[in-house]
Order: C-alpha cells, then sequence, then structure tokens
C-alpha cells in the first residue's frame, strides 16, 4: 500500500472509503467479505500510522482519518451483515436499524487503539413479523441483527482483528437488551438514564441506518440533552463518578495524558457538565462544543482548545507509538 501514492494523501472522508471498501468486497461470499474488508482497512490504518510516525501529517488529522475509516468499515459491513442476515429471516415491513456512535467515534476523535462505542436502536411495528423461512418478531430480529454486526466488525478472520466493539453503553448495560427501541430508548433516557450517560450521550451521532431514521434518532438525542438538568445536581454527580473512576481506574504513569490529573477525561468532564447543565454546545465534536460554550462566555476557550489539541495530539501519538 505504501508504493501508491494515496497513502500519504488525506484521509478519505468515511463516505468515500465506505464506497471503496463497497466496491472491494462486492460479489465476495459473506465470510469471504470479512477477510477483504480486513486486509483493506488494515492498510488503510497502516498508511494513516505511517503518516503519523513520519510527522506527515497533524496528529488531529489522523484521528479524524482513524474515524472516518471505521465509520465507513461500520457501514459497509452493517449493509453486508443486514444482507446476509435477511438472506434466512427476511424483512420485516416498516421496520429500520440505527446504530448511534458515542465516545471517540461519536467525536471523531478516534485513536488506533479504540474500541467503537455503539447502541443498537430500531423502529419497528410492535406486532410485525420478517417475512423470511426463519420469521422473528422485532425485538429478537433486531437483537440477532445487532449482535451479527458486533461480530461482523470484532471477530477475527485470517486476515486478523478489526475493531474492539463496546456496547456497555446502551440503556441497562450489559444487563439491557443489546438493540432496543427507539421510543424504549427516550423513555429511559428520560425517565431512568444516570447523568453519566446523559454526559456520554453528548458525544453522541447517528453512523448507520437511513437518512430519515438518522435524523429521528439524532433529534431525540439532542431533545434529551436539551431537557433542563439541576446544575448543582449534575455537577455533583460528574464529581462523584469522577472520583470513583480515579479509584478504580487510575493513570497508568505520569505521561497518561487521558486519564491523570488535568487530563483528557477531566478536560471532557468539564465541558460535559458545562453541556448538560447550560443546554449549550450540544455538538458531539469536543472542539465545536468548546467553542460554543466560549461564545457563551462559560469557559475560556482559547485556553480550553490548545489545551485540548495538545493533549490529543499526544494521546493520538502515544497509542501508536
Amino acid at each position: 500500500g505504501l508504493l501508491d501514492d494515496s497513502s500519504f494523501g488525506l484521509p478519505p472522508s468515511a463516505e468515500e472509503f465506505a464506497g471503496r471498501l463497497r466496491a472491494g468486497i462486492a460479489g465476495l461470499p459473506f465470510d469471504q467479505a470479512l477477510d477483504r474488508a480486513r486486509r483493506i482497512v488494515g492498510e488503510r490504518r497502516f498508511g494513516l500510522g505511517v503518516q503519523l510516525v513520519s510527522g506527515h501529517r497533524d496528529p488531529i488529522e489522523i484521528a479524524e482519518g482513524y474515524s472516518d475509516v471505521a465509520e465507513g468499515t461500520l457501514v459497509v459491513l452493517a449493509e453486508a451483515t443486514v444482507a446476509d442476515f435477511a438472506a434466512t429471516h427476511g424483512e420485516i415491513v416498516g421496520a429500520e436499524l440505527s446504530i448511534l456512535a458515542l465516545g471517540r467515534l461519536g467525536g471523531r476523535a478516534l485513536t488506533h487503539a479504540s474500541d467503537l462505542d455503539l447502541i443498537f436502536v430500531y423502529e419497528a411495528p410492535a406486532d410485525g413479523r420478517s417475512d423470511g423461512s426463519r420469521s422473528l418478531g422485532p425485538a429478537d430480529y433486531h437483537n440477532r441483527l445487532a449482535r451479527r454486526i458486533v461480530a461482523a466488525l470484532s471477530v477475527p478472520t485470517a486476515a486478523g482483528p478489526l475493531y474492539e466493539v463496546d456496547t456497555r453503553l446502551r440503556p441497562e448495560g450489559d444487563k439491557g437488551m443489546l438493540a432496543v427501541s427507539l421510543d424504549k430508548f427516550v423513555a429511559y433516557q428520560r425517565g431512568e438514564a444516570w447523568t453519566w450517560e446523559h454526559m456520554a450521550l453528548c458525544r453522541a451521532r447517528p453512523v448507520f441506518g437511513s437518512a430519515g431514521a438518522r435524523a429521528r434518532l439524532e433529534q431525540s438525542v439532542r431533545a434529551i440533552l436539551a431537557e433542563p438538568h439541576d446544575p448543582a445536581k449534575v455537577r455533583a454527580d460528574a464529581a462523584a463518578m469522577r472520583i470513583d473512576m480515579a479509584r478504580h481506574k487510575p493513570p497508568v504513569g505520569p505521561l497518561d495524558v487521558k486519564l491523570g490529573e488535568g487530563g483528557l477525561v477531566d478536560l471532557e468532564f468539564a465541558v460535559h457538565t458545562l453541556q448538560l447543565s447550560s443546554a449549550c454546545g450540544l455538538d458531539p465534536r469536543l472542539e465545536v462544543a468548546v467553542a460554543a460554550l466560549s461564545d457563551e462566555g462559560r469557559l475560556d476557550g482559547a485556553e480550553v482548545d490548545a489545551d485540548l489539541r495538545l493533549l490529543s495530539r499526544m494521546l493520538v501519538c502515544f497509542r501508536l507509538l
């Protein structure tokens, strides 16, 4: 791949990479498509790593490149899984599956070693059933499909592993269903979710589904985040959670720019606390949120943006090197 001039070009957008990957696996049986996808993605990620090591491009651009490659990969492998699943189980008329990215994928700030934080959300008629030879109801259908998509993204093949997928941010965490209906997702977030779950939702971004389904999901997330939050409770909950996190997941050394005191986690907690308590700057990208909060006079945007960029550059480099 490094013999090709494009390996030092700008990282492709998620849509552009999805197109390349779609063409690369077209016509292959499902298992061979997964293997080929891992080779194509691995080559692209390796090229981004070379650009990072050689100082060819800003680490923040590389992080966006890693994110776009992951998003394009998710879209194409989810499409392939949906088609393969429908060959056995058919489709449910009027049903749609969406995937919500959170964390670094949601904020387009992925590193070489980042997990993909995902929540699966579906819409379907309550009494619907799939029309295949092995018919399923909406909940079973979408939970099995979600498990297949997670496997398509994470199971190692002869070409090696691809991504670690973390689905613990879904409603009720590991105890909850892997895929949840949009109505139940909204009801849980409004009635049962903890403050830390809303903080995580600040970086949520729909990455898979029809344009209409993604728009409805994004609108629901923004409406949940814009609802009034008690500033004192948000601050107290965030502080308690940060103390608990420091106890169970301490920094690994003085150069741990993520977990160390004054590091990226502290910065993210501060930004999310301000976002929730003010309903301002509700954008999944931290740099955009910081700029909006600065415009409202809620933080020193120039200083925080510089800190965010320095710490992010260090993290992206450290995770690879």
